[in-house]
C-alpha cells in the first residue's frame, strides 16, 4: 500500500471520529468554546511536532510557505466554528458531516481557476455527482 493511501485512509479514520464527537461536544457547548477547546487539543500534537520547524526549506521559499501554512490554520478554524455551529444548531452529524464533507468541490474550482490545473471527463461527471449528493443530503 503506498505511504499517501495509508494516510488517507487514516485520516478518514480520525476525521469520521472526529465529526462523531464533535456532535457530542456541541451538545454541551457553543461553537465558539467548542473551537477554543479544540484548538488546546491541538497543543501535544503540536509539541510532538516542534523538532519539525528546524527542518524543511529555508530562505524566503520557507516564509510564504509559514503564511500560507497560517492562512490554512484561518480558513481551517473557521471552518470548524462553522461546522459546530451547523451542529449546534440543530443538523444531524450523519448529514452535516457529509454534507461539509464536499469542501473538495471548492478546492476543484479553486485549482482550476488559480492554479491552471484540468478536468477529466470523468472528474466532471463525478464533480456533478458531488453536486447531486449535496441536494440529496439537504432533503
Amino acid at each position: 500500500m503506498p505511504a499517501w493511501l495509508a494516510y488517507s485512509l487514516l485520516t478518514v479514520l480520525l476525521w469520521g471520529a472526529w465529526g462523531a464527537v464533535s456532535k457530542i461536544a456541541s451538545s454541551g457547548v457553543d461553537a465558539n468554546t467548542n473551537q477554543i477547546y479544540f484548538t488546546v487539543g491541538l497543543l501535544p500534537l503540536m509539541l510532538l511536532l516542534l523538532p519539525a520547524l528546524r527542518r524543511g526549506v529555508a530562505g524566503p521559499q520557507r516564509r510564504v510557505g509559514i503564511a500560507w501554512a497560517f492562512v490554512t490554520g484561518l480558513l481551517g478554524g473557521a471552518g470548524n466554528i462553522a461546522f459546530f455551529r451547523a451542529l449546534r444548531s440543530g443538523g444531524e452529524v450523519s448529514i452535516v458531516a457529509p454534507a461539509t464533507a464536499l469542501f473538495p468541490l471548492i478546492t476543484v474550482i479553486l485549482a482550476v481557476m488559480f492554479l491552471r490545473e484540468r478536468l477529466s471527463k470523468q472528474q466532471i461527471v463525478g464533480f456533478v455527482l458531488a453536486l447531486v449528493a449535496i441536494y440529496l443530503l439537504s432533503m
